[in-house]
């Protein structure tokens, strides 16, 4: 598991970018860019800290958005191969597209950018020697030469403007017939030009405008196939603008004077159907559905629909990340799919079993988060030669990955310690296989920890030797009450790493709960409304997600508050509604807070107008502080569960005593506004940092294990003076 650290800042605004839709969720979940350099492995430099990665995925380079000219946001890309067997990116942005030589995938040249009419969309397919760039900011088709690429030129060469409105949402070109269909834009479904009479003028020659058509394959069946010398489009699509009955349509586009639809199915919970790929024996087309995550609470899903034959379409199955983030772009290549899956960013699955996927390996470029918003990784492109990997992200940029036959492999073997042993000595196992030849490096197998005063690290001790091996990771010595940040690697002789275990864990001697409602029974919270409707109820969620409401409780008890616990047309309206919780005890050293809250405004006529808030109170509630304020916009105003925790005794003005009490408000002000609001898994913990002398384990009592560690560790951790006092406290029941 790779992590990177960058220096920079993704700072929240919402850019002014030409939108497909006036409904579309991705306008709400804007940030701004990432505006530092990106990195290059070519560069020799170490960077570590923000992005996680399993499997055999290895970054090579990654070009921000700063490096590419500025813009404000990325979109989707697409890769070239010149006569000469180099290898190209290309990458769109809000301000244009960008060509980038990846023969060298660790050490990336910008080769030219064509500008654009500025838009968060931006689409670009290759035939021969040209780029086709379309976008729902207009300009039609551009058309770019890359005839001269090898030698840095990259040419706009002409805009084609016939065939109705400027505005395209994506292109597709079938290489085998050599015909180009744009799709959507506005609410078209395909229109169609001949790359063969003109690459660089075709010729507008028909349309299917039955349904919007958001995203297209389109292929030629092969000879000896069922449907030999056919040309298929397999389109996502629906009425409307895509939203009514979203699904598949098959459609023979051979004649682009009489084209016809085949068949159409309507997927499972099917919410927008985005885009698809079909396996290249022509028999599974695999789905994604943009909005069920987000709309139905639901994780990652991919549908595996049955296409043997073309006049009856079978959804036969599904697959998932085990995430909860928003699949977009998926392609694939032989037995392996790659998806770019926004905030879970990029996740290949074995597909050699059709329909039972298997998810081997993953990159995330946005691992704050998993959450079901439109941040992150936008597509990828997995078709290269090489086997190189790109994908293009939202916020940060280009990435360009390899994916390796792995030298060893490594896996966590017991669990991981719930929290640390301030004094160190919690350690858990890792087996490590190797491959033929391969050696194990056990000076370059490390656990690295940081407690916030830096990294330290240690290395692996070989327990059991052999292939598999067993090596064991400790930690040292961490400060109390800090959150420490680990990885461990393992690494072969010849240079290869994997690091199977990267993640976050409090260093204490106990966590001790003082307080912990799931809602499942009453515990003396009380409601104060100032609305006409949407007051705080405590029960089952029964809205079922479908205007922003929760669809289920967060911890798994069943129940949680929510704003108008009803079926139906329900949130709060016209005032405010607040949850005031009973007197809770914080008086403990470094209690912290936590909730879980739901909050989405970002529905109905007057959208991103009203705020949830929660404040503090240190006299039984005759007074007031501010913790903090959800909105009136941002990614937490759109929905979802998120976890908050607060140091109470940090908090300005707050005497922690025992008339702490704390009140969630929601609002509603705007006119027409839908505002729902949910909390769940409400507690208050204390760190204990006490220390007890001699018991060097923290298993709570001085015994013989503790006597073995001083011994083990005597002359690096540990002198005479620790054993004095080991065996001074010897037996003492902590």
């Amino acid at each position: 598991m790779l992590r990177i650290c960058l220096a920079g800042t993704l700072a929240a605004s919402v850019v002014g970018l030409a939108f497909a839709h006036t409904d579309d969720p991705k306008v709400n979940d804007r940030f701004g860019p990432y505006r530092g350099t990106g990195w290059q492995r070519s560069s020799g430099e170490e960077i570590r800290g923000l992005y996680d990665s399993y499997g055999d995925i290895t970054l090579q380079s990654w070009l921000s958005l700063e490096d590419l000219g500025g813009a404000d946001t990325g979109n989707d890309c697409w890769g070239y191969v010149s006569p000469s067997g180099k290898e190209y990116a290309i990458i769109g942005d809000s301000d244009g597209t960008s060509f980038v030589d990846i023969s060298d995938p660790g050490a990336p040249v910008i080769v030219e950018k064509i500008s654009g009419p500025n838009s968060l969309w931006r689409d670009m397919k290759t035939y021969g020697v040209y780029a086709y760039i379309v976008s729902e900011g207009g300009s039609g088709i551009q058309v770019v030469s890359m005839a001269n690429i090898d030698l840095g030129v990259v040419t706009l060469v002409n805009t084609v403007d016939t065939g109705g409105t400027s505005a395209t949402h994506n292109v597709a070109i079938n290489t085998d017939s050599g015909y180009l269909y744009r799709s959507g834009g506005g609410d078209n479904g395909l229109r169609i030009y001949d790359l063969n009479a003109n690459p660089t003028n075709p010729p507008y020659v028909g349309s299917w405008i039955t349904k919007y058509v958001h995203d297209v394959q389109i292929v030629t069946y092969p000879p000896g196939s069922q449907y030999e010398g056919r040309e298929i489009a397999f389109c996502c699509a629906g009425f409307n603008g895509g939203w009514n009955e979203t699904g598949l349509s098959i459609v023979d586009v051979t004649d682009k004077s009489n084209i016809f639809v085949i068949s159409e199915m309507q997927h499972s919970n099917n919410n927008y159907s985005h885009q698809g790929w079909l396996t290249e024996d022509y028999q599974y087309f695999y789905l994604n559905d943009e909005l069920d995550e987000q709309y139905t609470g639901t994780t990652t899903t991919t549908r595996i629909l049955n296409v043997s034959n073309l006049s009856n379409p079978i959804q036969v199955g599904t697959c998932t990340t085990g995430s909860i983030s928003i699949d977009h772009n998926l392609y694939i290549r032989g037995d392996t799919m790659y998806q770019a899956n926004y905030r879970s960013g990029l996740r290949i699955f074995d597909i050699s079993d059709r329909l039972n996927p298997e998810q081997i390996a993953w990159f995330d470029t946005y691992p704050d988060s998993d959450a079901a918003q439109f941040n992150g990784l936008w597509s990828n492109y997995p078709l290269f030669p090489s086997g190189t990997v790109i994908g293009s992200d939202l916020e940060r940029g280009l990435f360009v990955w390899s994916i390796e036959e792995p030298t060893v492999v490594a896996t966590v073997i017991d669990a991981i310690p719930e929290m640390l042993n301030p004094a160190g000595g919690d350690s858990f196992r890792i087996q490590a296989t190797l491959a033929s030849g391969g050696e194990l490096d056990i000076d370059g197998s490390v656990l690295r920890w940081d407690d916030g005063s830096g990294w330290s690290e240690s290395s692996m001790s070989i327990e059991t030797p052999g292939n598999p091996a067993i090596l064991r990771a400790t930690f040292g010595a961490t400060e109390c009450s800090n959150i420490v940040d680990f990885e461990a690697t393992v690494m072969a002789t010849d240079g290869f790493s994997t690091t199977p275990v990267s993640d976050s864990i409090m260093s204490a001697n106990d966590i001790l709960t003082t307080f912990e409602d799931s809602f499942e029974t009453d515990l003396g919270w009380s409601v104060d409304n100032n609305c006409t409707d949407g007051q705080w109820g405590r029960g089952t969620p029964a809205g079922g997600g479908s205007r922003g409401d929760p669809p289920t409780d967060n911890d798994g008890s069943g129940q949680c508050f929510v704003t108008d616990n009803v079926s139906g047309n329900s949130d709060v309206d016209g005032g405010t509604t607040t949850l005031i919780s009973p007197i809770l005890d914080a008086s403990s050293t470094d209690s912290i807070l936590e909730y879980h809250r739901w909050y989405s405004n970002d529905y109905g006529a007057a959208p991103n107008e009203d705020i949830f808030t929660v404040r503090v109170s240190d006299d039984g509630g005759s007074s007031w502080t501010m913790l903090e304020q959800v909105g009136p916009s941002g990614p937490e105003s759109s929905g979802g569960w998120y976890v908050v925790q607060f140091d109470i005794g940090s908090i300005a003005g707050i005497d922690p005593s025992s008339q702490f009490r704390v009140s969630f408000e929601a609002s509603d002000v705007g006119d027409g506004s839908v505002v729902e609001a949910g909390l769940d898994g409400v507690r208050i913990t204390s760190i204990d940092c006490e220390m007890c002398v001699g018991d060097i384990d923290g298993n709570g009592v001085v015994d013989v294990e503790d006597i073995l560690r001083v011994i083990a560790g005597f002359g690096t951790e540990y002198t005479v003076d620790d054993i004095l006092i080991v065996l001074g406290a010897f037996g003492i029941d902590c």
